[in-house]
């Protein structure tokens, strides 16, 4: 079975997505990876899944955000910005204020890049 890394999460964040993949048959395995987790007051480890599992991962993380951002208002034009030092401005995608890209965070809101 070929495993996919999907990333490093926080544990709790990890096993909750754990037990929510598992009600669906999907079966992510944790790990702790010394390069990549961290140890101590904020323990991270790497999820891993079957790699014909993704399409179900990518269904629950989907439906894992719209619960995190219900009710919320949400410019997906906003989001979709890309901050490109080889142009002249840019725009935040956390508050919507452009700005040279001779700066490093969003005068604004703070938002570095």
């Amino acid at each position: 079975m070929n495993l996919i890394r999907l990333g490093t999460m926080p544990l709790e964040e990890a096993k909750t997505l754990q037990r929510i993949l598992a009600t669906r048959q999907v079966d992510a395995q944790l790990d702790h990876n010394a390069h990549t987790c961290t140890r101590g007051c904020t323990v991270t480890v790497e999820v891993l899944v079957p790699e014909m599992a993704i399409p179900v991962v990518q269904e629950v993380m989907k439906e894992q955000y719209q619960k995190l951002t219900q009710g919320l208002s949400v410019d997906w034009n906003l989001v979709a910005q890309v901050f490109d030092p080889s142009k002249d401005s840019a725009t935040c995608p956390a508050c919507g204020t452009s700005f040279s890209t001779q700066a490093s965070e969003c005068p604004e809101c703070g938002l570095c890049f």
